[in-house]
């Protein structure tokens, strides 16, 4: 396979290696989770180790384009900037806050009959103790599916198709590839697969993809969302999936891409005029 080749295809070559070694790994997991066959793995390092292939993926393709695709630089963009703190409060915040209010409204309109915050283990095991326990967990996943994946999806992918398709069709085609990524993990751990798991992660995509844009394409923003994302999954109920869950997290990427638009518009204003 020649160097041009790689360099011309390389957003192909990168989807394709993903998916060829994460799901070398999460499919027979998925299997063996179904009793199909025998797969004898810890789920933590069997998630890892597929998570893993994103970056081993950017390695690769680091090596066969003479460095066009630079892993240092992509990892480089991972910057704790002060101009960024609203960005970053945002990123933690924003999800969460989001399913609250998607549960909030569903109690309101008579889908759920309660309205709950938190799921009923983690409260009923740690009490008060969440106040504390949450923000440990947000920073500690940092480090994990964060760091493994984002480089990739926001570090790499967004920017190339962003830059061939534009924004938002750039950000409809990563959203529906991650979804898709994660189908495997959706059996394991016995998600529902269906439009509306669809359109919600599509739509978290959109999110990441605004908040890492506005913060001047910090990666530690996307990584911020991605590990609210995971807070959510541990700590936070999520309700009954209605039109009220879908209609929050539209309106808020609306309103994200609206924030991205004037400040595009800003700088070229801004541009001109110098």
């Amino acid at each position: 396979m020649s160097k041009n080749f790689v360099r011309r295809h390389k957003l192909t070559l990168y989807f394709t290696i993903v998916l060829i070694i994460s799901w070398s790994i999460w499919i027979p997991m998925a299997l063996d989770h179904l009793n199909i066959i025998e797969f004898p793995i810890p789920l933590i390092v069997g998630q890892t180790l597929g998570a893993l292939g994103i970056i081993i993926t950017l390695i690769i393709l680091e090596k066969t384009t003479n460095k066009e695709v630079n892993v240092n630089k992509i990892f480089s963009t991972i910057r704790l900037k002060k101009p960024h703190t609203l960005w970053f409060v945002l990123a933690a915040f924003t999800i969460p806050l989001l399913t609250i209010l998607g549960n909030f409204l569903n109690f309101i309109a008579g889908i759920d009959p309660q309205f709950v915050v938190f799921q009923q283990s983690p409260l009923e095991l740690l009490g008060f103790g969440l106040i504390g326990v949450i923000p440990l967990t947000f920073f500690a996943m940092l480090f994990s599916s964060p760091l493994l994946e984002e480089p990739g999806w926001r570090g790499f992918a967004m920017n190339e198709l962003q830059s061939k398709f534009g924004k938002h069709i750039g950000s409809f085609l990563l959203g529906s590839f991650w979804w898709m990524w994660h189908l495997p993990l959706y059996v394991i751990y016995e998600l529902e697969i269906n439009v509306f798991s669809y359109l919600i992660m599509v739509l978290h995509s959109f999110m990441y993809d605004s908040l890492c844009n506005l913060s001047e394409k910090n990666l530690l923003t996307a990584m911020f969302t991605h590990s609210s994302d995971i807070i959510v999954s541990y700590y936070i109920f999520s309700g009954t999936a209605s039109i009220f869950a879908f209609l929050v997290f539209l309106i808020a990427v609306i309103a994200l891409r609206v924030l991205e638009w004037k400040k595009q518009d800003k700088s070229l204003n801004l541009e001109q005029k110098e």
